[in-house]
């Protein structure tokens, strides 16, 4: 990552939590103490940062000068508000499709994603701020340059989140080899968000409470189930077969 995509010292990566800045991860030189690092650890806690402890000589390999043992990552990109975007499709008379990430972990897996979204015509990507991966050069590397042309929103409740949505209209499916229906049974013709579970686990329960449909990937061989990025295009492209 470019040093342009670093900010260092105590009190500037404070304000900048304070600000909201768009911040991926915050790292920490492990021996450091006081009222300040309580102070900064209360705010990491309070706005769900993603933080990480590091030894003083790893933590200058980010940086060298004077960091004052706190590093903060900035995103390389800007979030956007999905109902902003939402709203924009709407009265462009388009039919949205969002997608939501609950989180997928792997930077290689959301780049290729994100890659396949832009493709397809997704019109937001909607990942968690906690338990995702990092937004950083190596992400966009991974998705071929297509995740700066992608709208990408970060929320704090991916479970308000489906609540929200089905709000203004959409439709919520939540892709899981768990299902009975076949994502062949859906109707994707209308509002719809795709949402799509961590590597580890799926989609997470609180989420699937609230979802409309449930849909699997019929698989005909031994393995029970496919890569999480290879899915997303094979649900998202029965959406796009389905609108054509």
């Amino acid at each position: 990552m470019a040093k342009e995509n670093y900010l260092f010292g105590m009190h500037s990566v404070m304000e900048a939590i304070k600000a909201e800045k768009q911040i991926e991860k915050v790292l920490i030189q492990s021996d450091l103490r006081g009222p300040n690092i309580t102070e900064l650890r209360k705010l990491i806690k309070t706005y769900k940062i993603s933080s990480q402890n590091l030894p003083q000589e790893k933590l200058n390999h980010y940086y060298k000068k004077n960091h004052q043992g706190v590093v903060a990552l900035i995103s390389p990109i800007e979030f956007q508000p999905y109902q902003e975007v939402l709203n924009l499709a709407y009265e462009q008379g388009r039919v949205p499709l969002v997608l939501v990430l609950d989180r997928i972990s792997d930077v290689g897996n959301f780049g290729a994603i994100c890659r396949t979204a832009e493709c397809s015509g997704v019109d937001a990507v909607i990942i968690p701020v906690k338990g995702s991966a990092q937004v950083n050069a190596e992400a966009i590397k991974r998705s071929a340059g297509a995740l700066v042309n992608v709208n990408i929103a970060r929320e704090r409740d991916l479970a308000q989140v489906v609540e929200d949505l089905q709000a203004i209209g959409l439709q919520v499916v939540a892709c899981t080899e768990k299902a009975e229906t076949e994502l062949y049974a859906c109707d994707f013709s209308l509002p719809t968000a795709i949402v799509m579970g961590s590597e580890e686990d799926g989609v997470n329960s609180e989420i699937m409470k609230r979802v409309d449909h449930q849909a699997k990937i019929p698989m005909q061989g031994e393995t029970a189930s496919l890569n999480v990025s290879v899915a997303t295009g094979v649900i998202l492209y029965e959406a796009i077969r389905q609108r054509r």
